[in-house]
């Protein structure tokens, strides 16, 4: 592996910060299909920011987003 790819002789990178994780986790309620759109969400996010690793902003950038919001916090005006 080229040395731009990533260390071949260390660990692997991790894509998701521990705290970026944690906070899927939580958000995802149990539901595994909630925690993938959350982390494919996030993927896009921190393309869009140019960033090689998830960390909370990027997840809380997606959940701020309206379809992740839970209806008893949906307010209208």
């Amino acid at each position: 592996m080229r040395p731009e790819f990533g260390a071949p002789h260390g660990l692997g990178h991790n894509t998701f910060t521990s705290a970026a994780i944690d906070l899927v986790v939580r958000s995802a309620d149990g539901v595994l299909r909630h925690a993938r759109n959350l982390c494919v969400g996030s993927l896009i996010e921190a393309v869009r920011s140019a960033k090689k690793t998830i960390d909370i902003d990027n997840v809380n950038r997606v959940l701020m987003q309206p379809h992740w919001q839970k209806e008893t916090e949906i307010k209208d005006y």
